[in-house]
């Protein structure tokens, strides 16, 4: 089944959460406004080919209100072959605090989710799929230093709400079992893995280099 998408015209701008469709090699410049990095992403279409773009993409039954986007979404599907490669990325200058990283892999978790309903149609093809950011910086120390202290922060205020009135207790554990779920979060990130229901997901991790004062980074789509 043919996935359907709007055809790219050279001269209009794509337009965010649209679905486009490529039935020829081109390549696509994704611009993040709020950073100005540049991601020029090379679709390679051969013959039996085609491939979808979406920019911060959601279907259209999902609500705007509380959804979350990666930045790109990008498939090439090989009908002849039965098989396709798809690419779920973010981008981010800088990558290290907790909130960026939690907010990052719900982007992903929720634009993993995006793209099975479109791939649901080509449940019978086997895929290779590719998650992950894009980004400046990953400050691997301020990663580790932020698990580190979280997990000294939770035995201690474990420690202090067995010593607590029981419903006061109760309130604080509520709290800390979300802490303890940011910190799980943490701890696979920095494995370079999130988990998606009962699936653990690799989490590919690419560094954009400067050019004339802006960040760019070459991203391939290509199904072989």
């Amino acid at each position: 089944m043919k996935i359907k998408g709007d055809t790219i015209k050279d001269n209009k701008r794509l337009l965010s959460g649209r679905l486009y469709r490529i039935d020829i090699s081109r390549t696509i410049v994704f611009e993040e406004k709020d950073t100005d990095d540049v991601v020029h992403i090379n679709f390679h279409i051969n013959d039996g080919q085609y491939g979808i773009y979406g920019n911060e993409y959601k279907p259209s039954f999902v609500e705007d209100h509380g959804s979350k986007r990666a930045d790109i979404l990008a498939l090439v599907i090989d009908d002849k072959h039965r098989r396709y490669s798809s690419w779920v990325f973010d981008v981010k200058k800088t990558i290290g605090g907790e909130d960026v990283i939690c907010h990052l892999v719900e982007q992903l978790i929720e634009s993993v989710k995006h793209k099975k309903a479109i791939t649901t149609y080509l449940e019978e093809y086997e895929e290779e799929a590719h998650v992950g950011y894009i980004t400046r910086c990953l400050q691997h120390d301020r990663i580790q230093e932020t698990i580190l202290r979280k997990r000294s922060y939770l035995e201690k205020e474990k420690e202090n709400a067995k010593r607590m009135p029981r419903l006061i207790g109760l309130d604080v554990r509520r709290r800390l079992l979300r802490e303890e779920a940011r910190l799980k979060v943490l701890t696979a990130f920095q494995n370079d893995r999130m988990e998606i229901g009962k699936d653990i997901v690799e989490i590919e991790k690419h560094i954009s280099e400067e050019s004339d004062g802006r960040f760019l980074y070459y991203l391939n789509a290509v199904c072989l």
